[in-house]
């Protein structure tokens, strides 16, 4: 990974309120969501929890795996969700997800403090990067989403409100051992 596309993404990433870690594998995401739960519940996406079974560990008993059954009402209730990022884009300071189960969504989606984690490997410079690779995932089924920091809207009397519709406070743990996730 260059330190310098790091740094970028890191920067735009912060323009929209949203914060950048460079952490040393799946122990160190999980130690930066143990910090941002104080003592909370930590839900790890499905998808994540299969592709990081480390971080589960890692976690230990704050850890809960959304599922099927309960993702609404988990996700709701955790101090912190974690979800897997497929892209980290440099331009904008955007993480794209490809979340296939209603359980990685409402992680994305529901909880008040969300980690983003991805291999530092996928950063990419731009936002035709991002469709080049959707435009190869084309057919296939699933939900994508850009997410750039925290939700915002100025719907209401236009005055800026932060966390209405979707996390409030954002983070991205870019994994920097070169692990797969």
């Amino acid at each position: 990974m260059q330190h310098r596309a790091f740094e970028e993404f890191a920067a735009r990433l912060a323009e929209v309120d949203g914060q950048a870690h460079l952490v040393a594998g799946w122990a160190g995401a999980a130690d930066l969501a143990r910090g941002l739960a104080a003592g909370g519940s930590v839900v790890v996406s499905p998808s994540l929890a299969a592709a990081a079974p480390e971080l589960i560990d890692a976690l230990g008993e704050q850890a809960q795996v959304g599922s099927s059954d309960s993702a609404v009402a988990g996700a709701a209730e955790a101090a912190v969700g974690m979800v897997l990022g497929d892209l980290a884009i440099v331009e904008t300071g955007s993480v794209l997800s490809s979340e296939d189960e209603l359980a990685d969504r409402a992680v994305s989606m529901l909880t008040p403090t969300l980690i983003q984690v991805a291999p530092a490997a996928s950063l990419v410079s731009s936002l035709d990067d991002a469709a080049d690779w959707l435009s190869q995932r084309a057919g296939r089924a699933g939900y994508a989403a850009l997410i750039t920091g925290p939700s915002r809207t100025a719907d209401i009397e236009r005055s800026l409100t932060i966390g209405i519709q979707g996390p409030a406070v954002v983070h991205v743990a870019l994994l920097d051992d070169g692990g797969e996730a």
